[in-house]
């Protein structure tokens, strides 16, 4: 080899100099194919999550629209139909409470309280656990399942168990569906619940406590400790009952005062 052509040929840290002078122009300024590459994977996301919050507000208009009709398959009063049917529902201790269970996961729902404060209501929002949503035609809507939740009257499931009753497949569905609002658990103060209902609702609270079943039990008797004694709640159903339906971790009390709200 010449001398000349030594002269020529780089040296090796002048090739590692050139080498990284080329990587670090490549980080500072991407080719215009990288560049534009970047810019459309980034409008391509923003469009993804616009198209996802339209989506998202569908469906929640989709699930008010079709509320008022759930809560009537799954037998709720009128006034929980209405309550929720209008633009504004009241705020009331029941209505929180349910809120809690709902975003708790918790299982039971015992509220308390005298006539007018909200308990039902309140109890009911709870349906919105029997919610399911289903495909039609290549879109998911939503869809109620009517078998999924059921508010029924203490004083009527008492009923539905006497020999020949009309409705004597009421129970079963009380133990069965996801949901239940078992409604005005009470009496007169000191009066305690005979033993063929107390065994009758043993029986519900112990099926229904497990996971993936909401209940909820709604009493005009007190659920406050007196001093020196159970509560009202605990005298007429049991304390037995009352531990069972309040075990640590999955269950919820309100007492939501005596204040009747229908009165202005």
């Amino acid at each position: 080899m010449s001398g000349d052509d030594s002269k020529a040929a780089p040296a090796p840290q002048r090739l590692a100099d050139l080498l990284r002078k080329a990587m670090t122009q490549a980080r500072e300024k991407p080719a215009a194919g990288l560049a534009e590459l970047e810019a459309n994977w980034k409008q391509r996301e923003v469009a993804q999550r616009q198209a996802e919050a339209a989506e998202r507000a569908r469906y929640e208009a989709a699930h008010a629209a079709a509320w008022p009709r759930h809560l009537q398959l799954c037998h709720a009063p009128a006034e929980a139909v209405e309550a929720f049917s209008s633009d504004k529902v009241l705020e009331t201790a029941a209505l929180r409470a349910a809120r809690h269970v709902s975003q708790e996961g918790l299982r039971t729902l015992l509220l308390s309280g005298g006539a007018g404060v909200g308990k039902t209501v309140g109890a009911c929002h709870l349906f919105r656990f029997a919610v399911r949503y289903v495909t039609r035609a290549g879109q998911q809507l939503p869809e109620w399942d009517a078998s999924a939740g059921l508010y029924v009257g203490w004083s009527q499931l008492r009923r539905a168990v006497d020999p020949g009753a009309e409705d004597a497949r009421l129970l079963q569905r009380a133990l069965q569906v996801r949901v239940l609002v078992l409604d005005d658990i009470g009496g007169l103060s000191g009066e305690e619940l005979g033993p063929r209902h107390r065994e009758l609702l043993e029986e519900l609270i112990e099926t229904r406590d497990k996971p993936g079943m909401v209940t909820a039990y709604t009493t005009n008797l007190s659920v406050q400790r007196r001093e020196g004694a159970t509560s009202d709640f605990a005298a007429h159903v049991g304390t037995r009952l009352v531990s069972r339906m309040s075990r640590q971790g999955t269950f919820h009390l309100a007492d939501c005062g005596t204040r009747d709200l229908r009165r202005k």
